[in-house]
């Protein structure tokens, strides 16, 4: 009939415009996220400082980010701040919020996961079932690439409180969320790390870090990431 066609065209019009527009909103939410790895040491460098920490990334981030790309990177870099001051796992958080709008993508999402955790890291038993609650939370299923800032930032704070702080547990659960695995993985490892300090990495995965081959910089060939670490924590 007249009236089934028009809804059926209304309904294929709004999933269009819905698609449309998370395209849009996504693309300037990848650019930041996808070097999630130089966000952690603005943290480190402002400990206990989240809103420096993130003012600082947004600065780096306005080279090439913008919108919720910039804000995932102030959510990672104030969690990291507050976990290197000491924060608790809860209050980690709790400063990833609060150095970025609570009506923008990110910091919905972060609300989300922290929801379907239900405010406590799971004890026991299979965790498909909270991969799978945490996926519908905030996964945007219809969108091509999974390196989208608000989804990563959130997933990566699900396992930090999913592991309750512990960097093993943190990262191997990041990992098996899947999506934007190795950024997730390495952003929940970052701030879980922080908050540890290098006696909470385990030793059989601090063993097999070796210095670096150059083969893609060869400027930095022969260099040792501890190094890079202790020259950073002699600039604070």
């Amino acid at each position: 009939s007249w009236a089934s066609r028009r809804s059926t065209s209304r309904r294929t019009v709004s999933s269009k415009l819905t698609r449309a527009a998370t395209r849009v909103m996504a693309s300037t939410a990848r650019s930041l996220i996808d070097k999630g790895s130089r966000i952690p040491p603005y943290g480190v460098f402002c400990p206990g400082d989240p809103a420096e920490a993130a003012r600082l990334v947004e600065q780096d981030g306005l080279v090439s980010a913008s919108g919720e790309g910039i804000l995932g990177g102030r959510a990672v870099a104030g969690a990291v701040a507050a976990a290197m001051g000491g924060a608790s796992v809860p209050d980690v958080v709790l400063a990833a919020l609060s150095v970025i709008p609570a009506d923008s993508w990110t910091a919905r999402n972060i609300v989300r996961v922290r929801e379907v955790l239900g405010g406590s890291p799971p004890t026991s038993g299979d965790p498909g079932p909270l991969v799978e609650a945490l996926h519908a939370a905030v996964v945007v299923r219809h969108y091509p690439w999974t390196d989208i800032a608000p989804e990563a930032v959130a997933l990566a704070l699900a396992a930090f409180l999913a592991g309750d702080g512990d960097v093993e547990a943190a990262v191997t659960f990041g990992v098996s969320l899947g999506r934007d695995a190795d950024t997730i993985g390495a952003i929940a490892g970052a701030i879980a790390g922080a908050r540890q300090g290098e006696g909470g990495v385990p030793g059989r995965w601090a063993a097999r870090i070796e210095p670096v081959t150059g083969k893609c910089l060869p400027v930095v060939a022969g260099r040792h990431v501890l190094d890079v670490a202790d020259e950073l924590a002699e600039g604070l």
